[in-house]
């Protein structure tokens, strides 16, 4: 495995930039914000962070979805010319020139569909001899970005054992669709899947459709808000109360990533039902990540879920906090 990470980490090096001191380096191109490139090299555990005016030129092999200022969103192949503004080939052809700081972000998105591609998978592994405690962890998330769309998805898997207790398992997934709209705005549809022995939750399947808009959008961070339409399908083990709902949704996206290798992602959902009176369910996770050398990290996450008309009274509450230890991928 190490050997095989190596090579795809030499074979991702495909982006290039020259200094004023003549010195050429060789990797991957991971942002641009405020005047300032960030660049992953096979040979550096620490990325490089070097000022624009330092640069001579600048060269991106994938093509590069630009957000610009004002809601402008760009696709095509991204380099300077010799007068030091960026410039952008689009897919017909044509070319349009931007100052620096009129770019907010950049995502390089690959010809080859499968190679638009990126994820990670994570594993974690709690023991103690008292009560003859294990519980075992296990996470991935799998995410395609183009020019119009962006697709995420993510699973993760919790199964706790001891001594003169029930056994206590737990799994969630989750798989969102943004269609990318004018000025920040966006499309989003999802399907969200718990089982919780907890909760008395056999499974639980909820797909929404939404709109929504991303307030805060830049190199740093994100914050989007969105509203819509959810339909839950609720199966329990007391098959007795296996029941359909609708219910409304309002969730708030907040990320924030490459802040001294660390990346924090979180999300709030808020769903008042339309269906059954009274009846209000909240979801609400936190992830933090350290990102390590070789695309390997250390991840931190709590998650929480609250039902207020619970299937079993006392039950209205459950959370949980994981850390484990995983590999990106891309």
């Amino acid at each position: 495995m190490f050997l095989f990470i190596i090579t795809c980490s030499i074979n991702a090096q495909n982006d290039s930039i020259s200094l004023n001191d003549n010195s050429v380096l060789k990797g991957e191109i991971k942002q641009i914000s405020k005047g300032v490139l960030i660049i992953e090299t096979v040979y550096s555990d620490k990325d490089f962070r070097i000022e624009f005016n330092k640069l001579t030129s600048i060269f991106i092999e994938r093509k590069c979805l630009v957000l610009l200022t004002n809601g402008r969103r760009r696709f095509g192949n991204v380099h300077t010319d010799n007068k030091g503004m960026v410039v952008i080939t689009l897919e017909d052809g044509a070319t349009e020139r931007f100052n620096l700081n009129e770019i907010i972000g950049l995502d390089e998105v690959d010809d080859n569909f499968w190679k638009r591609f990126e994820g990670s998978i994570d594993l974690g592994l709690n023991l103690s001899k008292s009560n003859s405690y294990t519980q075992f962890t296990i996470g991935g998330d799998i995410n395609y970005v183009d020019n119009l769309w962006r697709v995420e998805g993510a699973m993760n898997v919790l199964d706790s054992d001891q001594d003169d207790a029930e056994k206590t398992k737990r799994i969630t997934a989750d798989l969102e669709f943004y269609r990318i709209l004018p000025k920040d705005w966006y499309l989003i549809g999802n399907v969200i899947f718990l089982s919780n022995t907890e909760q008395a939750i056999t499974g639980r399947i909820s797909p929404s459709l939404g709109v929504g808009k991303f307030l805060v959008s830049t190199n740093k961070l994100y914050l989007g808000l969105s509203a819509g339409f959810t339909y839950n399908i609720e199966n329990y083990v007391d098959k007795s109360l296996n029941k359909t709902s609708s219910e409304a949704f309002v969730s708030a996206a907040f990320n924030m990533f490459d802040i001294e290798d660390f990346d924090l992602e979180s999300g709030l959902k808020f769903y008042p039902s339309l269906s059954e009176k009274g009846r209000v369910r909240t979801d609400f996770d936190l992830n933090l990540k350290y990102d390590m050398p070789l695309d390997f990290y250390l991840k931190l996450g709590f998650t929480l879920n609250f039902d207020n008309q619970p299937a079993i009274v006392g039950n209205d509450i459950d959370y949980i906090f994981t850390s484990g230890f995983g590999w990106e991928f891309d």
